[in-house]
C-alpha cells in the first residue's frame, strides 16, 4: 500500500500521543527533536508535503522552518515508500528545491539500503522530467535546478541492470561529450558498463574511501584502464565553448571521476604531463568571467599528481608552481610538495596577491570612461537615428516613447566594448493615484520600474553589430513593445510565451551577429491580475472578472491589496 498523509498522521498521533501530545498541538508544540529517527521522518514529510510553492520555503523563523532546520535529514531512515512520498511532495511545487533536494537525497539513501521498486523509479523518472522541462523552458532555471536534475539522472542510471551501457549522464554541450560517448561505445558494454556507472556515482562530491576501494576492483579490467586513459586524454583535448565554458555540469564532474581514477594507472597510462595540461586548462578564466573554466578537474588532477607522486609527477608539480595563477591552487600544491614548496608556493601567493590588487587599482583609471566615451559615439553614430525614426526620446543612453497610456522604454548599457539592451513597458493606467500600486513617472521610469522588462545580454560594440542592433530594435524590439498594447497577444505572451523575442543566433557575439541570450526581468507573479485590470480599464467586464477569478491570493500585502482594489473597479463597471 503506498504511503499517504493519512497514514503519516495516524503514525504521528501515535507517536505524540506516547510523548503526551495532543495532535491538535501539531506542529506548534511538538518537540521534534526528541521524537525517534522514524518520528523525525515522519514529521519532515508530513511538512514537505504542505510545502508553500515559494523558491526559499517557508518564512523564516516560522515553526515549518525551524522543525526542517533542526532535523539531520541524511540519517533519517529513508525507505522506498518514504522516499516516493517526498518526491511527489516535490513534484506539487514545481519542484522546489528546498523540498527536491532533500527527497532526492532521501532517495539515494533508500537506494543505497537495496531499494530499488518500481514507484521509486517512477517517481525519480516524473521528477527527472519535470526538471529537465524547467531546464528548457523560455524562462531562466530556478537555482540549483541544474544540481537536482543531474542527481536525479544519476539515480535514474543506477535502476538499469548490469551489462546495459547508460551514457544519458554525459551531456552535449561541450568538445568532450561526444568523443566521450564515441571511445566508451568503441569497448566491450560489460567491460566498461560498471566504470561508467561507478564514475557517475561519485557526481560533485568527494570520493569516499568506500567508493575508491570498488573503483580500485574496476580498475582491474584492462578495457576499464583503457576507457579513463582515453576519457583524460579527449579532456586535455577539449576547448573551450562559444559561450565561455568548458564542460557542462555533468561532464566535468565526469572528467573529474576519470582524473581521479588515473590515481591508480601507470604514468605510462595517464602522463604526468597530460596532469598537469589540465590543471592549467581547469585554472584559466576567461575575461570578463573571473570563476575559472574547470576548478574541480584541476583540483582532482593536483592529487592525482601528489599521490601518485612518482619523479615525473612531482617536477610537473614544480612546474606549476611557476605557471599557476590561482591561489588557492598554489597552497594545494605547496602541500603536496612539502616545506621548501611550501615556501615558494606562498612567495608566489604573495606575488599574486599583489598582481590581483594592482588589477583592482587599474579599474580606477580612466580608461573606463574613455570606453564609454567611444561606446555612446557608435551609439549616436549607429542606433540614436532609429530610435528618433521611430518616435523615442532620448534621455542618457535611455530612451522612452508614450504610446495610448503606455510608456515603451529601451535602454543600452555597456562595460568595456561589452553590451546589453533593456527594453520593456510600463501600463501608466496600472498604478493610479488612488491603488495600492507604486506610482510611476512616465517620463523618468526607469527599467527596474517597468512592469514587463526584457534582457538581452552579449552584444558587443563595434559598427557591423550595432547596424545589426539598429535593425534588431526597428524589426524586432518594437514591434514587440507594441504588440504589449494588445490584450490577447499579451495574453499569449504571459502565459503561453508566444511571441517572446528569440535570441540573435548561435554564434558568440565576438564572431559576427551574435549568440545573444535574451530573458525576463520583470514579468508579473499574478498574469491573471495584469490581465485582469487592464481589461477593465478597457470596460471589458466579463473578461475582467474571468482574468482576475485566475488570479490566486498571495502572501504579500501589497499584491493582494492590489488584487482587491481591482475587483472593486470591475464591479463598479456596467453589468454586460
Amino acid at each position: 500500500m503506498p504511503l499517504t498523509r493519512e497514514l503519516l498522521l495516524q503514525e504521528m498521533e501515535a507517536t505524540l500521543s506516547r510523548a503526551g501530545v495532543s495532535m491538535n498541538a501539531w506542529p506548534e508544540d511538538a518537540d521534534v527533536e526528541e521524537l525517534s529517527p522514524r518520528g523525525q521522518l515522519v514529521a519532515l514529510l508530513l511538512i514537505m508535503d504542505i510545502s508553500p510553492a515559494r523558491v526559499n520555503g517557508w518564512p523564516h523563523g516560522s515553526v515549518e522552518d525551524t522543525i526542517v532546520s533542526s532535523l539531520p535529514r541524511k540519517s533519517l531512515p529513508w525507505d522506498s515508500d518514504t522516499a516516493v512520498f517526498a518526491l511527489q511532495a516535490a513534484l506539487k511545487v514545481d519542484c522546489m528545491n528546498y523540498i527536491c533536494g532533500p527527497a532526492l537525497r532521501g532517495a539515494e539513501k533508500a537506494m543505497a539500503s537495496g531499494r530499488f521498486e518500481s514507484a521509486l523509479y517512477e517517481a525519480l523518472d516524473a521528477c527527472a522530467t519535470h526538471l529537465a522541462g524547467l531546464m528548457h523552458g523560455r524562462f531562466a532555471p530556478r537555482w540549483n535546478v541544474d544540481k537536482d536534475l543531474k542527481t536525479a539522472n544519476r539515480l535514474l542510471a543506477t535502476f538499469l541492470p548490469p551489462g546495459v551501457l547508460d551514457l544519458t549522464a554525459v551531456h552535449d554541450g561541450d568538445e568532450w561529450a561526444e568523443p566521450a560517448r564515441r571511445l566508451a561505445r568503441a569497448h566491450s558494454a560489460d567491460d566498461v558498463e560498471p566504470l561508467v556507472r561507478h564514475l557517475t556515482l561519485l557526481g560533485h562530491k568527494a570520493p569516499s574511501q568506500t567508493w575508491q576501494r570498488q573503483l580500485r576492483e574496476i580498475l582491474r579490467l584492462e578495457t576499464a584502464r583503457a576507457l579513463v586513459k582515453e576519457w583524460v586524454s579527449a579532456a586535455e583535448a577539449t576547448r573551450v565553448a562559444d559561450d565561455g565554458h568548458l564542460y557542462t555540469p555533468s561532464n566535468e564532474d565526469l572528467v573529474r571521476a576519470a582524473v581521479i581514477a588515473a590515481r591508480w594507472l601507470p604514468a605510462t597510462e595517464v602522463s604526468a604531463r597530460q596532469l598537469g595540461a589540465l590543471v592549467r586548462q581547469g585554472a584559466e578564466t576567461r575575461p570578463p568571467a573571473t570563476e575559472s573554466l574547470a576548478l574541480r578537474v584541476a583540483s582532482a588532477a593536483v592529487d592525482t599528481l601528489a599521490q601518485r607522486g612518482t619523479e615525473a609527477d612531482l617536477a610537473e608539480l614544480e612546474r606549476l608552481v611557476d605557471s599557476v595563477s590561482r591561489r588557492d591552487l598554489l597552497k594545494r600544491i605547496g602541500a603536496a610538495l612539502g616545506p621548501e614548496a611550501i615556501a615558494r608556493a606562498g612567495k608566489r601567493d604573495a606575488e599574486l596577491k599583489k598582481e590581483k590588487a594592482a588589477a583592482v587599482r587599474a579599474k580606477a583609471n580612466p580608461t573606463p570612461k574613455l570606453l564609454r566615451a567611444e561606446v555612446d559615439g557608435m551609439l549616436r553614430e549607429r542606433v540614436d537615428g532609429t530610435m528618433r525614426e521611430l518616435g523615442f526620446r532620448k534621455s542618457g543612453r535611455t530612451w522612452r516613447r508614450s504610446i495610448d497610456a503606455r510608456v515603451e522604454l529601451v535602454e543600452f548599457y555597456s562595460s568595456g566594448l561589452f553590451m546589453s539592451i533593456q527594453y520593456g513597458v510600463l501600463f501608466e493606467e496600472l498604478h493610479p493615484v488612488d491603488g495600492p500600486a507604486v506610482q510611476r513617472d512616465p517620463k523618468r521610469v526607469k527599467p527596474f520600474e517597468l512592469d514587463l522588462l526584457v534582457s538581452e545580454t552579449g552584444w558587443y560594440a563595434d559598427a557591423e553589430r550595432l547596424d545589426l542592433l539598429a535593425e534588431r530594435v526597428r524589426t524586432k524590439i518594437v514591434p514587440f513593445l507594441g504588440r504589449c498594447g494588445d490584450r490577447a497577444a499579451l495574453a499569449d505572451l504571459l502565459l503561453r510565451g508566444v511571441g517572446f523575442p528569440l535570441a540573435v543566433s548561435p554564434k558568440p557575439a565576438r564572431s559576427g551577429d551574435g549568440g545573444r541570450p535574451v530573458s525576463w526581468r520583470n514579468v508579473p507573479t499574478q498574469p491573471g491580475l495584469m490581465l485582469g485590470a487592464l481589461a477593465c480599464l478597457d470596460g471589458d467586464r466579463v473578461a475582467a472578472e474571468g482574468w482576475l477569478d485566475t488570479a490566486r491570493p498571495h502572501s504579500r500585502p501589497e499584491a493582494a491589496q492590489e488584487l482587491d482594489y481591482w475587483r472593486k473597479r470591475v464591479a463598479a463597471l456596467p453589468a454586460s
